[in-house]
């Protein structure tokens, strides 16, 4: 996202307008009215996540101390990537469902915030121009790498673009500032009760704000529940609630996916009058559905099942997938035949005897039933293609004196389909005996090769072959390599 704010773009109407107000003169610090005055990324740009780990804690919550660069960092709390998303949801509440959102809708957006935040860079050219202000988290992800926010507008003459996102970065080429912040609503004894957000992953339910009081005050210092009374004054979701004695917002099982209200009062102990109300949106993420591409084969004589169930792989919130979870929808199958069909009682693929031979993409789709619009699609890849027959050679050596049964079965080192090729499933032939010998018989009922007694000793080949009996011109040949010698007994 921060690597690509050049791709950006907008029309050129607007551009005039959008420029002219990005130049205003910037506020010295931006209060989000929700408890947090921002420090103003252009002046810490140049510094890196370690220089500023040096005097800033980690925690979004302890001030830094001291000075890195020749920048005063004293007394500001290094925002977290969670606090970040935050502090982007006011302009843009999109930002809460998706580390990354991008288009045109978010242009508008996106110059307000630059509105606000001064960019760290900025270009224009004839019939384009961009702008992006960026900074550092106190963040980093499961691999150690700093995570980054960031958010772009840019313009072309013909198109608009902007983009708010919160995501590892590691190029250093990028100009960034860093994330600042410190409370307000000190020196004044009025109660401040300031709105809050919350991300919950899934349906599973959870605490979505840990403490809705972390950004309010009363009487000048930070609220508490030692120093407060806290009431819930509505929810727009009954599984959305308020938990006075700890003053988190917890979400039950079951709660639906979308983002719920609620809203809060905050009343100084002792003093009942002295109150005031805010509000906390919890944004529920719907549970991660994702369809896995499968692939099978059958064979044209035959038919039957190529894919057991096309859910196998599938998951819904990271367990398997299943019929009484989400809904089968069959999308496109190419090229078309109504030869297979996707079964949506029990996910299985299922070809048609006499299909043509080819490769089908069947493309289907599922959606949570809870959540119909919670849905994923893969495709199931369908070889419509001849068994495999192999038919393996086989040697002997032998008595040409005594003869009898040299080979129990030439079968027995064949296959069709991966399996053991039996006189259930191939039919045995004769091909050619060389030299010619009415001394040696291939047994067509059960694969044998017989020997009959003084046969004329020497070296002698037989060719046999096996055909499919569903699909009798799917076939392959063998050789049988016979050693008799003038006595002695066979092998």
């Amino acid at each position: 996202m921060i690597r690509d704010f050049a791709r950006l773009i907008t029309l050129s109407v607007i551009m005039a307008l959008v420029v002219a107000g990005a130049a205003r003169p910037a506020q010295a610090f931006v209060d989000d009215v929700h408890g947090k005055e921002w420090r103003q990324l252009t002046e810490t740009v140049g510094l890196s996540w370690d220089q500023v780990a040096q005097v800033c804690p980690q925690d979004g919550a302890s001030a830094c101390v001291g000075s890195v660069g020749g920048i005063d960092l004293t007394d500001w709390v290094w925002a977290s990537d969670s606090q970040t998303i935050e502090l982007f949801s006011y302009f843009e509440p999109d930002i809460l469902t998706s580390p990354v959102v991008s288009g045109q809708k978010y242009f508008f957006t996106a110059t307000t915030f630059m509105n606000a935040f001064q960019p760290t860079f900025s270009m224009a050219l004839t019939y384009q121009a961009a702008a992006q202000a960026a900074g550092w988290t106190s963040s980093t992800d499961p691999t150690g790498v700093p995570v980054a926010g960031a958010v772009s507008w840019g313009t072309t003459s013909v198109s608009i673009g902007g983009q708010f996102g919160v995501e590892p970065m590691s190029s250093p080429g990028v100009a960034l500032g860093v994330f600042l912040w410190r409370a307000t609503g000190l020196g004044t004894g009025a109660a401040y009760a300031y709105d809050d957000v919350g991300q919950l992953a899934s349906p599973a339910g959870g605490t979505a704000v840990a403490n809705v009081l972390a950004n309010d005050w009363i009487g000048g210092a930070p609220a508490t529940t030692d120093n407060v009374t806290l009431f819930q004054l509505s929810s727009t979701n009954p599984r959305v609630t308020l938990d006075i004695l700890d003053s988190s917002v917890d979400a039950a099982a079951g709660v639906e996916p979308g983002t719920h209200s609620l809203v809060y009062r905050i009343c100084q102990t002792g003093n009942p009058d002295n109150c005031d109300d805010a509000m906390v949106k919890v944004t529920v993420k719907p549970y991660v559905i994702d369809a896995v591409n499968d692939q099978g084969s059958v064979s044209p004589a035959t038919g039957g099942r190529a894919v057991a169930s096309v859910l196998g792989n599938d998951t819904l919130g990271g367990l398997r997938a299943t019929t009484a979870t989400v809904n089968l929808s069959t999308t496109s199958i190419s090229p078309a035949t109504e030869g297979i069909t996707l079964n949506l009682a029990d996910g299985s693929v299922d070809v048609a005897r006499g299909t043509p031979i080819g490769t089908y993409v069947l493309a289907y789709g599922i959606c949570e039933i809870a959540n119909p619009t919670n849905c994923d699609q893969a495709t199931a890849t369908v070889t419509v293609k001849e068994n495999a027959v192999t038919a393996v050679n086989d040697s002997v050596r032998a008595s040409s004196k005594t003869g009898g049964k040299v080979i129990a079965s030439v079968l027995a080192n064949d296959s069709l389909a991966g399996a053991r090729a039996t006189t259930s499933n191939v039919t045995l032939a004769l091909v050619s005996l060389t030299p010619a010998t009415t001394g040696i018989k291939l047994d067509v009922t059960n694969g044998s090769v017989n020997v009959a007694p003084k046969t004329n000793s020497g070296l002698y080949s037989l060719v046999y072959q096996i055909c499919e009996i569903a699909s009798p011109t799917n076939c392959a040949q063998a050789t049988v390599t016979i050693d008799l010698s003038g006595g002695g007994k066979g092998n």
